[in-house]
């Protein structure tokens, strides 16, 4: 198998348990996966917002998903405030990229939107043409790069964003085994698929960072690996699509079996 004797450390949380086409990948390539969520998905500081778009969603139009995470948040919020799923399913659904799209089509209500290019961008150009004076709902991080909403408002959209979630941090005391693993060479390759990702794996090994530079670290694409170029780390592996399982292609490239 192409990854076959490697040991890949994957810094992203899934959406949900064993839900990581990351790591789902990298296991089916014949990788060893060693689970180290550098973030932790919380609730938004005010879930108000959210809830009083999702009561009114039958005035949007198109409802726009920036993450699979976004995706999981509306859903589980859905029947607390006791609304059927085929109130989300009744719009026109965007999805950034394929694993947001998958999540969709999961809960039945396939996006008719995918853009080429996975990322908030992407999805503001492909949809500029559709949404002129259009309703759109965007829920999303609280965290979130602002470019699909610029993107939108660019393109004359009548455009509510809320807030769905918050990215935490996880706990130091979480993260610094992995300073352990790189310096006991234990592990092949660290990937990153956020920069908030990279930001809380930085703020744990503090001067012990400098130990990435004896692995390959993969960064899923140009936001995150520019996080890490920040800190003096360029990675060696960045997909052209910014997908899980094209990074986990992308690693097996790179590292081949051992």
């Amino acid at each position: 198998m192409r990854l076959s004797g490697r040991t890949i450390v994957v810094t992203r949380a899934a959406t949900r348990a064993g839900d990581d086409p990351l790591a789902t990948r990298l296991l089916e390539l014949g990788a060893v996966v060693r689970a180290l969520p550098a973030i932790v998905i919380a609730a938004p500081a005010n879930p108000t917002p959210l809830d009083e778009a999702l009561r009114a969603l039958t005035r949007f139009e198109w409802v726009a998903f920036a993450s699979a995470t976004a995706v999981e948040r509306v859903l589980e919020r859905l029947p607390a405030l006791g609304l059927p799923a085929g109130a989300l399913l009744g719009r026109r659904l965007a999805a950034v990229g394929p694993a947001t799209a998958a999540r969709l089509a999961a809960a039945g209500g396939p996006p008719e939107l995918v853009p080429e290019e996975a990322s908030g961008e992407g999805l503001a150009r492909a949809l500029a043409p559709r949404v002129a004076g259009r309703t759109v709902l965007v829920p999303r991080a609280a965290e979130g790069r602002l470019e699909l909403l610029e993107g939108l408002r660019a393109a004359g959209a009548v455009l509510t964003a809320v807030e769905a979630y918050r990215t935490v941090e996880a706990p130091s005391a979480a993260l610094r085994p992995l300073a352990g693993w790189l310096a006991r060479r234990e592990v092949d390759a660290v990937a990153f698929a956020s920069p908030s990702a990279v930001s809380a794996v930085a703020a744990a090994l503090g001067p012990d960072l400098r130990l990435l530079a004896g692995t390959l670290v993969a960064a899923i694409g140009p936001t995150t690996a520019g996080a890490l170029v920040a800190l003096g780390i360029r990675p060696g592996v960045e997909p052209t699509r910014h997908t899980g399982g094209e990074l986990a292609e992308a690693i097996a490239a790179r590292l081949g079996p051992r």
